[in-house]
Parts: C-alpha cells; structure tokens; sequence
C-alpha cells in the first residue's frame, strides 16, 4: 500500500489524472496532482524494472544470500563461548509434566533423545532461517559417541542470538505453565508462533509440532 491506497488502485488513479491531462481536461490548478502522478508512474516504472532484471539475472538469489549472511553474522558467533545455563530447569520440567512422564527426572543430565528433538522444533526452529541450520554445521553430532560435543547456544552471540534464544524460551515455558496437556500446548504454540501444516523448518528428522 502506498500514499493510502492499495497499489493497483494507485495505478489506475494515475492512469486516469494523466489521461485526462493528455485529453487537456484538468483544471489548472489539477495540474500539480499531474505531475504527482507522472513521479509516482515513473517510480513504480523503476521498481517493476529492477524487479524484472534481479529475476532474469538471478539476482533475487544474491540478495536473499546477502541477507541471510547478516542474520548468520548476528546469530552466529565467530568464536565458540563458554558454557552457560541457557534453558532453565522449568522448560524441562513443564515437557516432562505435560507428556506425563513421572517415572523420569528432568534434572538428569541425560535426558531422551527426544527432548533433543523438541528442543529444536520449539527453540531453535523458531530462530531466523539458515540459524539452525549453520549450529548444525559448526556443531556437527561426533560419529564415535553419536552426541554433539557443544551446546547449540554456545555458538550463538551474545549481542542477539542469546538475548532472542532466552526471550523465546520465556514465551514457550509461559504457553507450558498456562497448558493441562501437551495437545493444549500445541494448539496455543501453533497459532502464538503462526505454525503451519506440515511446518518442519528443521528439515529432515525434525518433528512436526
């Protein structure tokens, strides 16, 4: 939407004043609204040309690669950092509460491998896109013990990777604590953070929340 009015009422807006200016059936001081028009015209001119130059040369692609690289450049810290209690003991807790899995305890160290998994589709998945997917790459799993040797959010900078990890996991424990069962949760989760069906932002061995 620009000065307004939707784009295409814009255009036949302008269409008209400027045909009538061309037919010389304006009054003089319509004149001025012409021109304004004639600028406008001009600019959406330039913006449908540079749309239809970065599509045939591709350069649509290098300026997603670009901005992806920022996001990577302010999520991603350059040297590994030191360990720190990142995820608090509630969101553990409120998982095991609302899977009803009382024989288990959330303070052990060595928890499912499916909590691993749900991490990521609550957490990590929800951070900008191509985030996940570089903590994988630096954070490989190790072949011999099948584990990573990291945590994800020591790869994640201070400034705003960790800030936006730990402000998130604030809303998700909120939505748990707030939930009688996990369906409940879902269904909150879902429609807080704009889930879609068949939304696995992982990629291949994600979960579907």
């Amino acid at each position: 939407m620009a000065y307004g009015y939707e784009a295409d009422t814009l255009v036949m807006l302008c269409e008209a004043v400027l045909a009538a200016r061309q037919a010389r059936k304006l009054q003089p001081q319509q004149l001025a609204i012409a021109q304004q028009c004639e600028l406008i015209m001009r600019g959406l001119a330039r913006v449908g040309i540079v749309a239809l130059v970065d599509e045939a040369t591709g350069y649509q692609t290098v300026r997603k690669r670009d901005a992806l690289a920022k996001i990577l450049e302010a999520y991603i810290s350059k040297e590994l950092l030191p360990w720190a209690q990142r995820f608090p003991l509630e969101f553990y807790e409120e998982i095991y509460r609302l899977h009803s899995w009382d024989d288990l305890d959330p303070r052990d160290r060595s928890k499912p491998g499916y909590v691993g998994k749900l991490t990521n589709a609550l957490v990590y998945e929800r951070l900008p896109d191509g985030v996940l997917e570089q903590l994988r790459a630096q954070n490989p799993v190790d072949l011999e013990t099948g584990k990573r040797k990291f945590k994800h959010h020591q790869f994640l900078t201070d400034e705003i990777g960790n800030p936006h990890l730990e402000k998130h996991l604030s809303k998700v424990i909120g939505l748990m604590q707030a939930s009688d069962t996990w369906i409940e949760f879902k269904k909150m989760f879902r429609r807080v953070f704009k889930v879609q069906d068949g939304d696995r932002a992982g990629g291949r061995g994600s979960i579907r929340i």
